[in-house]
């Protein structure tokens, strides 16, 4: 739904007709408020330790996110605008926020200024680089994320306190951003930087990311480096694609830390309306117990229209080794899982 205000700049009051005149001038305001609707079934086995299957539809959406936003856009002129995004998240199961600490706009917050040539700029709370390129080469293009292990794996999914530029030349998508941290006479404490790119020549494209942040551990900050490099081939209505990162996280209070994923699978789009993913996500923390959990995935979405989505989804996940850890909750060998749902766009 679109809202359309035009700004009111000149007003007089007639001695004889007392009359309000308003003068539109050609800058416009457009506010837009879009959402989706998400609720599925989820039956998993071995969802807790010793064993046990589990049915729920508590999530904040399955192939979609569960989100609330408003989107405003003022044309300056030029090629130039002002924009900002305010977008919150809830969990259709029992209609909560999807975040604990009950923040309003938890999926992202930013105003910020465009222009056509010269790229885009956002402050505020928006998405990571990382979680930008990803996206492009993810099989699933981000779909079913609760179950996917790539948006954790991002190193971050959004920052706070971000100012990011992007723009595209011509093949080439760039971005670069800055999220400040905040601490006094500390510029690098709490601080998030990274720089990404896409290119894409005819069917194939080839992607990376390179990130470095200041986290606080105990009463210092410590270096947490990511990398991630991804590549998409489309021959017709099928796409192969994949990728890896690596977080290397080196603390002088705690184990030096590796965090691998590795991913790759197809998209086919079988009829204009149905589309089947597959692909398979591998995991391995280094000093993780569980060592290596790899995920299994195959999927069946059926548009019912261009907002309204059936969708289906089978996993399967297998652990190294079977103990309780970061990677493995339940501790157990293997877990099996089915998803239906649907998805609804406004």
């Amino acid at each position: 739904m679109k809202i359309k205000v035009w700004r009111t700049v000149g007003a007089g009051l007639s001695a004889t007709a007392s009359a309000l005149v308003a003068y539109p001038v050609s800058a416009q305001t457009s506010v837009q408020l879009y959402g989706t609707v998400d609720g599925g079934v989820r039956y998993q086995t071995n969802a807790a330790k010793g064993g046990g299957t589990i049915v729920t539809m508590n999530s904040n959406g399955y192939y979609s996110s569960n989100k609330l936003g408003f989107l405003g856009r003022e044309d300056l002129s030029d090629g130039w605008n002002a924009h900002f995004r305010l977008e919150n998240g809830f969990n259709v199961g029992n209609g909560q926020f999807d975040n604990t600490t009950g923040v309003e706009f938890n999926r992202q917050a930013y105003v910020g200024i465009g222009n056509n040539k010269y790229g885009i700029v956002d402050l505020g709370r928006q998405y990571t680089i990382s979680h930008d390129i990803i996206s492009i080469y993810d099989p699933f293009a981000f779909h079913f994320t609760p179950i996917l292990p790539l948006t954790t794996a991002s190193d971050g999914t959004r920052n706070n306190n971000a100012v990011k530029y992007r723009n595209t030349f011509g093949p080439l998508l760039f971005e670069v951003d800055n999220s400040l941290g905040g601490v006094a006479g500390n510029f690098a404490g709490g601080a998030t930087r990274s720089v990404g790119m896409s290119y894409a020549l005819g069917p194939a494209s080839v992607g990376g990311v390179y990130g470095h942040r200041n986290i606080l551990t105990g009463t210092s900050y410590v270096g947490d480096s990511y990398y991630m490099a991804g590549a998409a081939y489309k021959f017709g209505p099928v796409q192969l694609s994949g990728g890896f990162m690596s977080e290397d996280l080196q603390s002088p209070t705690a184990s030096h830390q590796v965090t691998n994923n590795g991913f790759g699978g197809i998209s086919w789009s079988i009829t204009p309306t149905l589309v089947f993913d597959g692909g398979y996500y591998q995991t391995t923390v280094s000093t993780d117990k569980a060592s290596r959990r790899g995920l299994s995935i195959l999927s069946l979405a059926y548009s019912l229209s261009k907002r309204t989505t059936l969708y289906s989804e089978v996993d399967y996940t297998s652990y190294k080794h079977a103990v309780v850890s970061t990677l493995n909750p339940a501790g157990a060998s293997s877990q099996t899982a089915v998803t239906v749902g649907i998805d609804v766009l406004f």
